[in-house]
């Protein structure tokens, strides 16, 4: 197990770093988004200050990833460092309607994730899972999901990335292009579920067979 204090202590480092310095005053920012982009050497300039706290913590998690070395873009996200990617052409942007997904096997544990339903839908619930014992409820929450695709020089493969917890800063080659499709949201796949036990307007609940 890592050590507790050196992890605490390296957080709180992360922290009163990204206080003085985050957001970067320097780079050029997405609107409304924590990505910014910059040339090489803006970015080198910036990274430098971050590139301590950075080997701290490959340094402490190195130890979970068996023999393959760790990269900073794959660090634990709870240490809130931003995200670093160097050499980028182009990004995507992108928002796509997506859904949270929960099982549950009783009611008091699904109202107490999903809040509550109507007496009616209630015993709905009750009636499918008393059907068969392997029946469960499954709970659906539909969101807009914003995900970047980071596409660098060389590289045949994006990397796909979520940003707003920590934020993400781009080195940029020359002709670097910013693609925003948020205006356009991509459609959610089918769903194989349809008709649902419950609906409270927030979670929609389905029957399934565990």
């Amino acid at each position: 197990m890592q050590n507790a204090i050196a992890v605490q202590s390296l957080k709180s480092d992360i922290a009163l770093l990204r206080q003085n310095i985050w957001p970067p005053a320097n780079l050029a920012n997405v609107e409304g988004l924590p990505i910014y982009y910059g040339s090489k050497e803006a970015v080198d300039a910036y990274y430098q200050q971050w590139d301590g706290l950075i080997a701290r913590a490959q340094e402490l998690f190195q130890p979970f990833m068996e023999d393959e070395a760790l990269d900073a873009v794959h660090l634990p996200s709870h240490l809130n460092l931003p995200l670093f990617y160097f050499h980028v052409d182009r990004i995507r942007i992108n928002k796509t309607r997506a859904k949270e997904s929960k099982t549950f096997r009783g009611i008091a544990s699904l109202v107490e994730k999903c809040g509550q339903f109507e007496p009616h839908e209630v015993s709905a619930m009750h009636r499918w899972l008393d059907s068969d014992d392997t029946a469960a409820l499954v709970a659906h929450r539909e969101f807009i999901d914003l995900r970047t695709y980071v596409f660098q020089y060389g590289q045949s493969e994006y990397t796909r990335t979520r940003f707003y917890v920590n934020g993400i800063v781009l080195s940029v080659e020359d002709g670097f292009e910013l693609v925003d499709a948020r205006d356009k949201p991509r459609k959610q796949r089918n769903d194989s579920y349809s008709d649902p036990l419950a609906d409270n307007k927030t979670w929609k609940i389905y029957g399934k067979y565990r």
